[in-house]
């Protein structure tokens, strides 16, 4: 779930009048397209948006931090909120099987009874904390600008991209792209890096498109 909190209205005419003063013109939304598709990104760091972030898990979670220019995050906290009953993301490969999914539930299960047990010994939550699985459903209030989002996009949205996070980036995408239609013509832009090339830097590819060397 991805709830948006603030967020800029009208990024682009905001970004044409920011680039209209570099070159001494009339300022309109246009400019902003102008800046996107000649390369200019930089005016793309004026507009952001704010959200909550909740139901991924704290592997996910971490992951964004990874994304550190255009960004400010905040995390809930292990040292100060009571996670004996936290949720957690069951992966599909682990669903749909089911003695994967026994196993699974049980290690969750253990973790979060053993979480009561030091509790109930009065160890300090910061210190239980170290117990709590990346699978843990976890929080973060994000703000983050357009640059940064066409940035993440291409990275996350890639095949070889973890799977939670590309999910979370196709609904955060959708969310965005709906505030008003200046975000969502930003948004269009929001393309996986070979997309954006017309080949792969990976390593090891999915095939989409061939190769930098091909």
């Amino acid at each position: 779930m991805i709830k948006v909190l603030d967020y800029t209205k009208n990024p682009l005419t905001l970004m044409g009048i920011c680039a209209s003063e570099c070159w001494g013109s009339k300022p309109s939304s246009q400019i902003g397209i102008d800046c996107i598709e000649s390369g200019h990104h930089r005016v793309l760091e004026y507009p952001e948006v704010t959200v909550l972030i909740d139901n991924y898990s704290a592997r996910v979670i971490r992951e964004i931090y990874t994304h550190i220019v255009g960004t400010t995050r905040l995390q809930s906290s292990t040292r100060y909120i009571k996670y004996g009953e936290f949720d957690y993301i069951v992966p599909e490969s682990i669903y749909n099987n089911q003695s994967a999914s026994t196993i699974y539930h049980s290690i969750m299960r253990n973790i979060q009874n053993a979480y009561k047990q030091l509790e109930d010994m009065n160890i300090p939550k910061e210190d239980i904390a170290n117990i709590l699985p990346l699978g843990m459903e976890s929080k973060m209030v994000l703000k983050i600008n357009a640059r940064a989002i066409l940035h993440m996009a291409e990275v996350r949205l890639c095949n070889r991209a973890y799977w939670e996070f590309r999910k979370f980036m196709k609904e955060f995408l959708d969310v965005v792209s709906k505030l008003d239609s200046e975000w969502g013509k930003i948004i269009s832009y929001a393309k996986v890096k070979c997309e954006v090339k017309g080949y792969c830097e990976e390593q090891h590819s999915c095939g989409m498109y061939p190769k930098k060397e091909e």
